[in-house]
């Protein structure tokens, strides 16, 4: 547990001390097993580039929000897509503390919340770019390795890692979980089975220039099309 404790990740103590957040340590007591275990990290013994983490750097703090309304920072903080895990870098000796999702609602990084969603027998962490009541537009990751080629003409002489995003959609009432497209077919779709005023969200997709590839635009369209 001392171990355990150490780790305990640079909390921001400006931050704990507001009304809304909670001094993660004193929480911690006896619970650790809660949240997830430590191990060590191994380095391979040969050379990948890339790697399985969604975000290239280490220097990530994170908001964890438990179901029981508990708030803590965390440092260091990086989303292993191999494992569909959260990670915690301890130290500067390879220590690792990887949480599970038993006990977080969901943990805000950069601005962007991430949830753990179980479906198909399949637990799986996904970004929330958008929600309503009836609803939720995800973005899911995955990582691959490809093998490199002695071939000078394939120009691949080093195995790498490759990184993926999908986008799924997933219904409040029955939780299912499906692939969804940003295209313009997709969500002339979508606004066909609400009860909205399509001409109304068309005219606003034009004169915003929305793209339909595009993450941002398409939030806002999705604020403006579902707003009352």
């Amino acid at each position: 547990m001392r171990f355990f404790l150490i780790i305990l990740f640079s909390i921001n103590l400006s931050l704990s001390q507001s009304n809304s957040q909670t001094d993660f340590r004193s929480a911690l007591t006896g619970k650790s097993a809660n949240f997830g275990s430590s191990f060590f990290y191994n380095q391979p013994n040969k050379v990948i580039l890339g790697s399985t983490y969604l975000f290239d750097e280490w220097n990530n703090d994170g908001e964890i929000q438990t179901v029981t309304g508990e708030r803590f920072l965390v440092r260091n903080i990086n989303l292993n897509l191999s494992r569909n895990a959260f990670e915690a870098k301890v130290n500067d000796n390879d220590s690792i503390f990887s949480f599970n999702f038993n006990n977080i609602k969901q943990i805000v990084i950069n601005g962007k919340s991430y949830k753990n969603y179980y479906f198909n027998e399949e637990n799986r962490v996904y970004e929330l770019i958008y929600s309503n009541e009836k609803f939720s537009i995800l973005k899911g990751f995955s990582v691959k390795l490809v093998t490199g080629s002695g071939n000078p003409m394939v120009n691949r002489s080093n195995d790498k890692y490759v990184k993926k995003e999908s986008y799924f959609i997933r219904d409040a009432e029955d939780k299912s979980i499906q692939k969804f497209k940003l295209n313009k077919r997709s969500f002339s779709k979508l606004f066909s089975n609400k009860d909205l005023d399509l001409e109304r969200i068309e005219r606003f997709s034009s004169s915003k220039r929305i793209s339909f590839k595009d993450e941002e635009d398409v939030i806002q369209l999705l604020k403006f099309a579902f707003s009352n």
